[in-house]
């Protein structure tokens, strides 16, 4: 008789609770053409999970953006990043709806924005409301898509969250009108060995296998692939899953894995609180996806994952065999509709540890080891690292390499492994020899893989500069002296005689900045501040023209400031 044994190395992790019974057909679609799809709840980003459905809006904006149920606004905010415009709706239920990357809001509600963003003198806010300021009724136009904050095209970003925990739920659990009968498609398997000694088909190497396809089965692509393994393994899977119209590839919603007929691994999306959205890099495997954009979901938990989305582990994923034997695996992967497709195939587990070729290196404790549940400093003469307890996800060698100041250079350069992914920031100093005079415009750079440099900032004092870094990767130090450029897009054109822009409705310029990016800008006319919009997608910035630049004789002035500092001034007078 078979026996398995699963070893005890992570340690455990909160189960998800059972499915609530969420509101069916309370809350109706936030537009009024048919639902698609360009991103769904939990689909996976780059150091986030999806915490919304992404409907698109068919490349257009100005699309009417409807309450998805009757409320009162609660909050809206104005930003450059992010969502964006985005205003919230809390309804009576219990719940808060989201509607996120706006062009605008509904008159009322863009004329008391305003209001508030000339008292404070920003274009950036946020404001929360008060039940008796903005009542609404399911269906009422609230505002219009657009392209706004880090939206990559037009369309809607839509949430619910729980008003009272303000996590993310799942809005296809609402019954959305969102047509699916498309099982989730699946592309490959990984095999992990856990540790040096453990072995995977003759390498402590991580192994790939591609699958195949019969209706909403799956096995291994080459027949004669096998898989041999001894010690402890994880497995991950790399799917994704589409709608009936399909716009892109979606996240999947549940993933589970027997092993002879017993659930070892469960997982699924069913909320997201966003403090622990970031534990996706724990979720995944960081390096395939740094390396080759493939993203394998692992069905085993590192020690360093707090997210809520298990159930029903068994040791948190590990398998470890003690008798020889072959062994049946099954993957279910479904979506938030209840379609699936399945993988299956099998592992012959050795009782003997076989000949291998060890490709990973061990963690020696004592040197060159981040310990994730302790903080860890490096000091060297070119550099320090502090990486705080429950930075990492696991232990983690520490790999890096500094290359010394050569000729002209002000600092040296400092590369560490962008392998290994972080919760936390670290705080990064390095030392050089900047002159006095240059010390206030340095600045600390990553380095990508291109060679471009990137700005991260940081605070020069005494002979370094330290800043928190998000990532690991190649760093150095860059002087940043060169001020923002202002180009007026249509106030300087040779059509308008005399300066004269009475037939104009708003003016436009182009703003960029050469190295640490716009830190702050500000236009004036006649002395007062006027509100100007700014894409920074775009590079746009924009006045519209309103009661605060009346007919007659003015003065613009405005000021752009880079992150460090550098500050250009553009100045013209006109007539309106």
């Amino acid at each position: 008789m078979k026996q398995v044994f699963f070893f005890i190395l992570l340690l455990s992790t909160p189960a998800v609770s059972q499915i609530v019974a969420y509101p069916k057909n309370y809350f109706r679609s936030p537009v009024a053409i048919q639902i698609a799809l360009s991103g769904n709840f939990g689909e996976l980003r780059p150091n986030h999970f999806h915490t919304g459905i992404d409907i698109t809006t068919k490349g257009v904006e100005g699309v009417p953006i409807k309450a998805s149920a009757e409320g009162y606004v609660s909050k809206i905010k104005i930003s450059h990043w992010g969502y964006g415009k985005v205003i919230y709706v809390t309804h009576p239920n219990g719940f808060t709806t989201v509607y996120g990357h706006l062009s605008d809001f509904n008159t009322a509600i863009a004329e008391f924005i305003k209001t508030f963003q000339y008292a404070k003198e920003s274009y950036e806010i946020e404001l929360l409301l008060t039940p008796d300021q903005f009542n609404v009724k399911q269906g009422e136009v609230i505002a219009y898509s657009g392209n706004t904050g880090g939206s990559g095209g037009p369309h809607l970003h839509f949430e619910i969250r729980d008003t009272k925990t303000e996590e993310a739920i799942n809005p296809l659990l609402f019954s959305m009108p969102v047509k699916d009968n498309v099982a989730p498609t699946l592309f490959s398997l990984l095999v992990c060995p856990a540790n040096t000694a453990s072995v995977v088909n003759g390498t402590n190497g991580i192994h790939k296998f591609s699958l195949i396809k019969s209706g909403n089965e799956y096995t291994l692509q080459n027949p004669k692939d096998s898989i041999i393994i001894f010690g402890q393994v994880g497995f991950a899977i790399e799917a994704n899953d589409k709608e009936n119209i399909p716009t892109g590839k979606n996240g999947v919603y549940g993933i589970k894995l027997e092993c002879d007929n017993k659930i070892i691994y469960a997982s699924q999306l069913e909320r997201m609180p966003f403090d622990k959205s970031r534990y996706i890099n724990s979720f995944i495997d960081f390096a395939e996806m740094r390396k080759n954009n493939h993203f394998y979901m692992r069905s085993f938990v590192l020690p360093n994952n707090q997210l809520p989305i298990y159930d029903s582990l068994v040791e948190n994923g590990y398998c470890y065999f003690k008798t020889e034997g072959m062994h049946q695996f099954k993957y279910s992967i479904s979506d938030a509709f209840g379609n699936s497709s399945t993988l299956r195939f099998k592992v012959y587990a050795k009782s003997k540890q076989p000949t291998y070729k060890n490709v990973q290196t061990n963690l020696d404790p004592f040197s060159n080891v981040i310990l994730w549940d302790t903080t860890t400093v490096f000091e060297e003469s070119s550099f320090r690292l502090e990486v705080p307890a429950g930075a990492v996800y696991k232990n983690e060698l520490f790999k890096h390499n500094v290359i010394p100041a050569k000729g002209k250079e002000l600092s040296p350069k400092v590369f560490m492994d962008e392998m290994i992914p972080l919760q936390k920031p670290c705080t990064l100093s390095v030392y050089a020899n900047v002159p006095e005079n240059l010390q206030s415009r340095a600045v600390l750079a990553m380095i990508n893989k291109n060679g471009n440099k990137i700005c991260i900032g940081g605070t020069w004092e005494e002979n370094k500069i330290t800043a928190e870094i998000k990532e690991f990767g190649n760093f150095t130090i860059v002087i940043d002296s060169t001020g923002p450029k202002i180009n007026p897009e249509n106030f300087d054109l040779k059509d308008i005689k005399q300066s004269s822009l009475t037939s104009l409705k708003f003016i436009r310029f182009t703003i960029s900045d050469n190295f640490s990016g716009i830190a702050f800008y500000k236009a004036s006319i006649d002395g007062k501040w006027v509100l100007m919009q700014y894409e920074p997608k775009k590079k746009y910035i924009w006045y519209n023209f309103d009661e605060h630049c009346k007919s007659g004789n003015h003065e613009l002035v405005l000021e752009v400031i880079d992150k460090v500092g550098n500050k250009t001034t553009y100045k013209k007078s006109f007539n309106r």
